[in-house]
């Protein structure tokens, strides 16, 4: 496997890591105030305190289900999956939106995807996908 390759699956795999970071961030700041909201008296308080919660654990989902995509199309980038070129360029344009981090890790997502190295290694047309030949060692 390429190093630009190699380094744009670390960028994803990083990248999905820190969704579930932030998620499991969103649900306890969110849980924890829709409990602080409800802890109120008035009824009023108990659909706040519903909707908070509520917002919270779909935020928190949707996370999930992004970290759980770039670890999937990670995976099919590490196999040479064709398809896994284009969701990855997909997924590192999304990624570009989280400043500063996930702007920095779509960035260097996309200089391998898009790269020669991607042409090679995910069989563009014409592309061989073969190992680089090693010169036998002379003694």
């Amino acid at each position: 496997m390429p190093d630009s390759i190699k380094t744009t699956r670390i960028a994803l795999v990083v990248a999905a890591g820190l969704a579930f970071a932030t998620a499991a961030l969103f649900a306890f700041i969110f849980i924890t105030g829709a409990v602080i909201v409800g802890l109120g008296s008035e009824s009023a308080g108990l659909l706040g305190s519903a909707l908070l919660g509520a917002t919270g654990l779909f935020i928190a989902v949707g996370l999930a289900g992004f970290g759980v995509a770039e670890l999937f199309v990670a995976s099919g980038i590490a196999k040479g999956k064709p398809w896994a070129r284009f969701a990855g360029i997909a997924l590192a344009v999304v990624t570009l939106i989280a400043v500063p981090v996930g702007t920095v890790l779509g960035f260097i997502a996309l200089l391998g995807l898009l790269g020669r190295d991607a042409h090679d290694w995910f069989g563009g047309p014409g592309a061989a996908r073969t190992a680089p030949r090693v010169p036998p060692a002379t003694v």
